[in-house]
């Protein structure tokens, strides 16, 4: 078998030239901040922003190689999303937080999670609202095409993006293209929720921050509680724009295009429709057995759960099997090939067909072949194995900081469902994650928000001594 490692000289050159990202991320604060005449805040952007600007204009009469390797991609992928949170350091330590706070806030803001350590964010300028809300955008968009053309691989999805007309008869033939169509739908759904929500609450720049969230399901707001302040119509018109960023961009795309069939063809729109449905009213079944009331609430922070969004309008359950219905809901997430976080219900659904598939299996003739089978198409063994892999990536990194979460005196079941709203890049919290936290859990959480977002694998090809030099005698 024939290995590659990942040329240190390609991955430099590739990293440089996305600098330009940095001052997309920085510069819409820092307008914002100037305005406020915010200058401390305005010079700590302005810094990562010079810095990528700077070194996208060194590289760019250097072309970038053809024979960039998929994992050189990964490991530029991996590095983007560490290093944009570490420039951002300065700036949310100008707001007033201690550096390992402002990495857990940059990285919760770029990995769309929404968990927050700030203790006086009621008193930060509306640029530091903007910044973490501006940085889910960036960070949702970038997973929501990145992702798609490096991470899933050839499986249903990608399938799809290569044979689903979407440009008036011509196929989708590049990654560049497919970016174009999903950047459409994503900023498509932002003007059209940024519009209804704003005009809702009567604020632009408020509800600007609330669909910034909302579509990359993300969940940081302006408020300290969260939307519960806000009035019902707000609140559902949150809760839809989260909900359409945790289906598939395609089928967003495709339904911008005005092209029904195909949008439903994808079967996100059907998955993600039935899921929230049934998960819904299991619930309320549940709190009524158990003879609870708030089923409005209750069923309002379970759709947020289900998106990954992180938004709440009240306290999370209490009851034990609340409790866990929720941690369920949170691990599986949103849809592939959307913004939201958790093992992604396409694939949770291709794990229940895993165990159909083995029940079959006794019933069989010995000589029997009958492989498994997915939307008609034999689900090869590349694409199992990548499942169980990040199955098993999941579930060893949450036991893991649950472990440590559990070494600190935290009770089990909270516990739990912070881990997995951590690696899920949910946001809700029983109050296990927090300002009071020491640095050492801090650290660990802003690592699991890291792999959760990047799905385990960019990560550890960035870590892993193999990645960069393979020995002579693993080479073949």
């Amino acid at each position: 078998m024939v290995l590659q490692s990942a040329r240190l000289s390609r991955v430099s050159l590739a990293l440089a030239k996305h600098g330009v990202l940095l001052p997309l991320v920085f510069l819409p604060p820092t307008v914002w901040a100037a305005s406020e005449l915010a200058w401390g805040l305005v010079l700590a952007l302005l810094a990562p922003a010079a810095l990528g600007g700077g070194l996208s204009l060194a590289v760019a009469r250097t072309a970038l190689p053809k024979d960039l390797r998929q994992v050189e991609a990964i490991v530029v992928l991996a590095l983007l999303f560490v290093l944009t949170p570490v420039l951002s350091i300065p700036a949310f330590m100008t707001l007033g937080m201690p550096p390992v706070d402002a990495l857990f806030e940059g990285m919760s803001a770029l990995t769309t999670t929404g968990l927050s350590v700030a203790t006086n964010a009621d008193t930060w300028p509306f640029a530091g609202h903007l910044l973490r809300s501006w940085m889910q955008w960036c960070g949702g968009l970038a997973m929501a095409t990145a992702v798609l053309a490096m991470l899933i691989g050839p499986g249903v999805t990608a399938r799809k993006l290569g044979k689903v007309n979407m440009d008036d008869g011509d196929l989708i033939s590049s990654t560049r293209t497919h970016a174009r169509q999903l950047l459409g739908a994503y900023a498509g759904i932002t003007l059209v929720f940024g519009a209804a929500i704003s005009a809702s609450i009567g604020s632009v720049p408020e509800g600007l921050l609330l669909t910034l969230s909302a579509v990359s399901t993300g969940g940081f707001a302006y408020l300290p509680d969260s939307v519960a302040s806000y009035a019902p119509m707000t609140q559902g018109l949150t809760i839809s724009a989260s909900l359409c960023g945790a289906v598939s961009l395609l089928a967003v795309a495709l339904l911008c295009k005005r092209d029904w069939s195909n949008a439903w063809l994808t079967g996100s729109l059907q998955r993600m429709a039935l899921w929230s449905m049934g998960c819904v009213l299991t619930l309320c079944i549940c709190v009524w057995v158990l003879g609870g009331s708030g089923y409005y609430v209750h069923a309002w922070n379970l759709l947020s759960a289900i998106s990954t969004a992180g938004y709440s309008i009240g306290a999370m359950p209490t009851e034990p099997v609340l409790l866990v219905f929720f941690i369920a809901v949170m691990a599986i997430g949103g849809d592939v090939g959307s913004t939201a976080g958790g093992i992604k219900l396409a694939r949770f659904l291709t794990l229940m067909r895993t165990g159909q598939h083995a029940a079959r299996g006794p019933r069989l003739p010995v000589n029997a072949v009958a492989p498994m089978r997915e939307h008609g198409q034999v689900l090869k063994q590349s694409q199992l194995i990548a499942l169980l892999a990040l199955l098993l990536f999941y579930s060893v990194f949450v036991l893991s900081l649950w472990t440590l979460f559990l070494a600190h005196g935290h009770p089990p079941l909270p516990a739990l469902f912070d881990a997995v709203s951590a690696f899920s890049t949910v946001g809700l919290s029983t109050g296990v994650i927090g300002a009071d936290n020491p640095a050492l859990l801090k650290i660990a959480t802003t690592f699991a928000m890291l792999l959760g977002r990047l799905e385990f694998v960019a990560v550890l090809l960035l870590v892993l001594p193999r990645t960069w030099h393979i020995p002579h005698h693993r080479r073949k």
